[in-house]
């Protein structure tokens, strides 16, 4: 398989008595014990004994933690009808977990709260976790495919804000889209490096000048255009969050809460919203999702430059989508009145013409820049000329 073919999950029809033999089996990450409802749904695969699938997996035992509610067509259903078992070959068809009613449940809408896959013991909720498990367990990827570097930062990253993830795979998607569900959600991107490698980052709102890769010398750049669009700003930003399985077409929870976005750029600029609300599709978590909210409003409440430059030598050759690059444009300012000196910019798009000896880069406004350090020796007088660590290095490389 390859990212771009639809990923297709396992169908009852491989039991010997299911309701519908095309009923899909859900992967289950995460907790989704939130809401008063069932959060997915669970087919019938053995209409005699009563047997439904709860997840295509073992999941966190009720020991580990795991806390499981079923719901009949929408009505909570008494524990004492159902035995809930987190690990059984059911059938020598492979490990899943199942509940299995004392009787019959007709045609019954059958849904769940509760938790999904463990590993050794302990809930999958890191969303670099959930991605890297889909792709070489449940599909035939390998440690191998992936950027290891990156894959730790996103996880340190991730595990930093504090961020929760989770969510249930119950149709049949392709694999990419899928992948950009998963990171979109928490502000992340997915994407294959020059080398093949599956590269994936979490943008927390903060560059480091030591995530560069290439500094590109001022004698070295023909500018070719900057935009700022209007459209791009954003001081407040809706969400929604809490994917409704069961009915497939909506999410259950919106928030829009004025205290998440910036009052000083509202007042500038007025109230700016994205056209949408951004939508989390693999997160239930209201303060994550704030979270989120907050490091989008701080990124774009003044506006990103995107900037379009070609690199009139090969010494950035090594340079792909995604890095980060210093390069300086002196047509720019920043707030302060000061030049776009040594800035930090993310690269959008890199397209090398080795013909003509140069490489076209699509960059997009950081925010961040090299700073210049001074000695605490008397030099300078602390009179606010100078701040330490955190002014602008002008020196022109």
């Amino acid at each position: 398989m390859t990212l771009n073919d639809t990923y297709y999950l396992s169908r009852s029809g491989r039991y010997n008595n299911p309701l519908n033999t095309n009923d899909r089996l859900p992967i289950v990450y995460g907790d989704l014990t939130d809401g008063t409802s069932g959060n997915w749904i669970l087919p019938c695969i053995d209409t005699v004994n009563h047997v439904y699938c709860y997840a295509a997996h073992e999941v966190l035992s009720v020991a580990g933690g795991n806390s499981v509610s079923i719901y009949k067509d929408g009505v909570l259903v008494d524990p004492g009808d159902y035995i809930f078992d987190e690990s059984d070959n059911y059938e020598s068809e492979g490990t899943i977990a199942k509940i299995t009613f004392a009787a019959d449940q007709g045609n019954a809408v059958i849904s769940a709260r509760g938790k999904g896959k463990a590993s050794s013991g302990t809930l999958i909720s890191n969303i670099v976790d959930i991605l890297y498990d889909f792709l070489t367990v449940e599909n035939a990827w390998t440690a191998s495919d992936f950027d290891a570097t990156k894959k730790a930062f996103a996880l340190q990253t991730f595990d930093s804000k504090s961020y929760i993830a989770a969510g249930v795979i119950h149709q049949d998607i392709q694999i990419w889209t899928l992948l950009a569900q998963m990171m979109g959600s928490f502000l992340g991107n997915v994407y294959l490096d020059g080398n093949g490698l599956i590269c994936l980052e979490i943008d927390d709102g903060v560059t480091n000048e030591n995530d560069r890769v290439a500094i590109i010398p001022k004698r070295n750049i023909n500018f070719v255009s900057a935009t700022q669009l209007l459209d791009n700003l954003i001081n407040q930003c809706p969400a929604s969050y809490g994917y409704d399985y069961v009915n497939d077409n909506d999410f259950k929870n919106h928030t829009d809460d004025s205290s998440h976005g910036d009052s000083v750029s509202q007042t500038i600029y007025g109230i700016r919203k994205p056209s949408e609300p951004y939508r989390f599709y693999w997160c239930r978590h209201l303060t994550s999702v704030q979270t989120v909210q907050d490091v989008i409003v701080g990124k774009y409440k003044n506006g990103l430059w995107e900037v379009i430059f070609e690199n009139i030598s090969k010494m950035a050759v090594h340079v792909d989508v995604g890095d980060i690059i210093v390069a300086t444009i002196d047509r720019l300012y920043d707030e302060n009145e000061l030049q776009y000196s040594n800035h930090l910019w993310r690269v959008l798009t890199a397209a090398p013409d080795y013909q003509a000896g140069k490489i076209k880069f699509v960059c997009q406004d950081t925010g961040y820049y090299m700073y210049a350090s001074y000695l605490a020796d008397g030099t300078y007088t602390a009179d606010g000329s100078i701040h330490a660590g955190s002014d602008r290095d002008t020196t022109i490389y």
